[in-house]
């Protein structure tokens, strides 16, 4: 999964993992445009926006879910599970009104359905609060901006409900609660076929530039060769 930012100066930053690596590049490419910004990752980048900064979140290979930033922000952990027992996954960082929040999804250690959770983070890190219901299976958990209102896409695949916000709470969003109900669901089908472009033009453009490194790693190994007594 990897993410596009748009920067000042008419610049773009990509977020995406390689491996286990969690990987930046600054567009237009200069010298050092591309650089790495964490290693270890298992799983389950989640990255947005915020107050001047690209912060992100992460699943490492010891378990413990970190919050990140790409400039001189702090690794913060989250959660920690050391032997993987809660089966945290689906992270989602969104930022709504100057607050940060992480959704994610997991098991309880005794309990064999799938849990989604939300938490406020940053200045007033909030408490944990459990979403309604829980699965069989890892459930589909998608927080989503429409224009500027923002909804919580969240259930089992293919039967998703859509909640939306009161406060700091998430409520059920029924029909009747608003005219534009429909029209908030063709937004949200809008902006699903939006993403799966920019995510198809992003993997274009990390293929041609992981290309690109190919070739100059070649070129600087065939000239070492060359230059050797």
């Amino acid at each position: 999964m990897g993410y596009i930012f748009e920067l000042e100066h008419h610049q773009q930053m990509i977020l995406y993992t390689e491996g286990n690596e969690i990987v930046g590049i600054r567009l237009p490419v200069r010298r050092g445009g591309e650089f790495l910004l964490r290693t270890g990752c298992l799983s389950n980048l989640s990255a947005v926006q915020y107050r001047g900064n690209i912060r992100f979140v992460w699943h490492s290979l010891e378990h413990h879910i970190i919050l990140s930033g790409t400039e001189k922000v702090s690794d913060r952990v989250i959660l920690s599970d050391p032997v993987n027992a809660r089966l945290y996954g689906g992270l989602k960082l969104f930022a709504r009104e100057e607050e940060l929040w992480i959704f994610y999804t997991g098991k309880e250690p005794a309990d064999s359905r799938f849990h989604g959770y939300m938490q406020k983070l940053e200045a007033e890190e909030g408490e944990v609060r459990e979403l309604p219901e829980t699965y069989s299976s890892r459930p589909v958990l998608q927080p989503v901006q429409l224009g500027s209102s923002q909804v919580l896409v969240y259930g089992a695949k293919g039967e998703e409900k859509i909640y939306r916000w009161e406060g700091e709470k998430l409520i059920l969003w029924k029909e009747e609660d608003s005219s534009g109900y429909e029209e908030k669901i063709r937004e949200l089908e809008e902006q699903i076929i939006c993403a799966k472009e920019q995510y198809e033009q992003l993997r274009q453009i990390t293929m041609r530039l992981q290309e690109d490194g190919r070739r100059m790693r070649d070129y600087i190994r065939d000239r070492k060769k060359d230059h050797r007594p």
